[in-house]
């Protein structure tokens, strides 16, 4: 069974440019290895210093969401580390279907 989600994920306290554009490349590989690359928009802002990554108008479905959902999050977390060891990640799921 699949569920339609939406993704906000947000990595913040980074120290400069270049760690954002680090995390930028380490998300972006991440999101290719689960395949959803062309479905979020990845973005890298100056102001706040920050990474996003979100669902834009239409929600992701994903075929057995737990267990892909607890893999997801451990890729992003161990990327996003390796990239910037004291950056925060703020990552939320949306359920339209339920809202």
């Amino acid at each position: 069974m699949s569920v339609n989600i939406h993704l906000a994920l947000r990595v913040g306290a980074l120290e400069s440019l270049d760690e954002a554009e680090a995390v930028k490349g380490a998300l972006a590989a991440v999101l290719t290895e689960h395949g959803i690359r062309n479905e979020v928009q990845l973005r890298k802002f100056r102001e706040p210093l920050s990474v996003k990554v979100t669902t834009g108008k239409w929600p992701l479905s994903v075929r057995g969401f737990g267990v892909w959902s607890t893999a997801f999050e451990k890729d992003v977390t161990d990327a996003v580390r390796s990239a910037a060891p004291s950056a925060v990640v703020d990552l939320d799921w949306g359920y339209p279907d339920y809202d």
